[in-house]
């Protein structure tokens, strides 16, 4: 029986759960799942091979469907949001793969970033996200959808579109459709290491006011060289969605 506190929409179609993770690099990688419910990825994603496989799940309800398919080794009962994912491949890169907790996903996502801000250890993320969530991570500037998470996620990963998933092929039916979105890590970060922090200051600074523009937050947050230097002005009268995420990590890297 899904939980609804736990945000569970179990995809049910075998069919969409091969065509998520066809062309995925599984075999000998470390695969985390996060999530692994009914088993409809997990049980392709052990197919596949991987050097090692761990999926964690919140629900403890689930134990007898993981001891049936003979693979309670391989499941951690825990909050996702509170594991340490290096510790559990002892220090070795992994990849992650989800169909993600909806309540949690935009939360887990920022985690991985940070992970990935200081110790660059995610070969690759395959994640499932409400469809609107998935758009505002892939959302390009001058769009409404375009914001934080587009700016953090895309610091250090190459995002793309998968597949996008009906809301009739998860039981209970959610009410919008999910997106597949393929994060692929960056050869280099965009912004210098362990920059995180300041990557999310700046963002809040310039989108808690989206609609306003940029000239007082500029003024308040950096110097009058700073300013000078760096040409900042050229800013001022523009709004947050209209300055490319590349200038971001700019000022990310000023601060």
């Amino acid at each position: 029986m899904h939980k609804k506190k736990y945000g569970q929409n179990f995809l049910i179609n075998q069919h969409i759960s091969k065509k998520i993770l066809l062309n995925e690099k599984i075999k000998n990688r470390n695969i985390l799942e996060i999530g692994t419910g009914n088993l409809a990825l997990s049980k392709y994603i052990i197919l596949n091979q991987p050097k090692k496989f761990l999926g964690i799940e919140v629900d403890k309800d689930l134990s007898d469907i993981y001891f049936k398919n003979k693979i309670s080794d391989k499941i951690i009962f825990n909050d996702a949001l509170k594991i340490n994912e290096r510790i559990l491949f002892n220090n070795e890169n992994f990849s992650i793969i989800s169909n993600l907790p909806f309540n949690i996903s935009s939360e887990l996502v920022i985690k991985w970033c940070r992970i990935q801000s200081s110790y660059n250890c995610i070969d690759s993320m395959l994640l499932m996200f409400q469809k609107e969530l998935a758009e505002r991570i892939i959302a390009k500037k001058d769009t409404k959808k375009y914001g934080r998470l587009s700016i953090l996620c895309n610091a250090f990963f190459s995002i793309k579109k998968k597949l996008l998933v009906s809301k009739n092929n998860f039981f209970p039916v959610p009410k919008v459709d999910a997106m597949v979105l393929n994060f692929i890590p960056h050869k280099i970060n965009k912004i210098k290491n362990n920059s995180f922090e300041k990557l999310e200051k700046i963002t809040k600074i310039f989108f808690n006011e989206r609609r306003k523009k940029n000239k007082k937050k500029i003024i308040k947050n950096f110097s009058v060289s700073q300013i000078k230097k760096y040409n900042l002005e050229q800013l001022y009268d523009m709004r947050a969605e209209n300055i490319e995420n590349q200038i971001f990590y700019e000022l990310t890297n000023i601060l």
